[in-house]
């Protein structure tokens, strides 16, 4: 009884483990060893990180050169993701926290890509939400996706002042280990 116990709880886990994850993203990723991949971050590449321009759900437009000098948590999620919706509380804080500090928290989700809502759908139910204090960039074509290889949710970028890319993770990141990385960095 107890091995059925055990073996329950481990599919259990699994399937929460792998609950975020898109089935529909690509399957390879360039940039990515496998030794890295497992473990859940990339290292700095000391590449520039391309530039965008993104409207946001409050119908503003954002440019990560706007943020030029500061180091930006860059986090991709999606309203079907469980992991990232527990999250978005620890985001909020984050960007409360950020006024007179030297980065800056954005977040992206992509409508219509990977099982996501339309837009107007998306800004409808997030309108329900009380996350008011970091912004939620709309990257509708995907190509912000596509450009820095997100295959899963949630993932983050962590871009140093100089626009480079200091780390990307994938999977969860708590509060303190985000503000530790951009502690860190450059």
């Amino acid at each position: 009884m107890k091995k059925l116990a055990l073996v329950a709880t481990g599919f259990v886990c699994a399937g929460l483990l792998g609950a975020c994850s898109s089935q529909g993203m690509a399957t390879s990723n360039k940039g990515m060893s496998q030794q890295t991949a497992k473990a859940g971050a990339r290292q700095p590449s000391d590449k520039k990180v391309k530039d965008f321009s993104l409207q946001g759900v409050d119908s503003k437009t954002y440019r990560l050169s706007d943020y030029k000098g500061k180091k930006v948590y860059l986090k991709f999620w999606a309203s079907w993701c469980s992991i990232c919706l527990s999250t978005l509380e620890d985001t909020n804080e984050l960007a409360k926290e950020e006024e007179g500090k030297d980065y800056v928290v954005l977040s992206v989700v992509a409508p219509t890509f990977n099982g996501e809502k339309s837009a107007a759908d998306f800004k409808n139910w997030y309108q329900s939400l009380d996350y008011k204090d970091f912004p939620v960039l709309l990257d509708s074509k995907g190509e912000l996706l596509k450009e820095y290889g997100i295959r899963s949710y949630p993932s983050a970028l962590f871009i140093n002042s100089d626009g480079t890319l200091a780390k990307s993770q994938i999977g969860y990141m708590n509060k303190e280990d985000i503000l530790k990385t951009l502690e860190n960095m450059q």
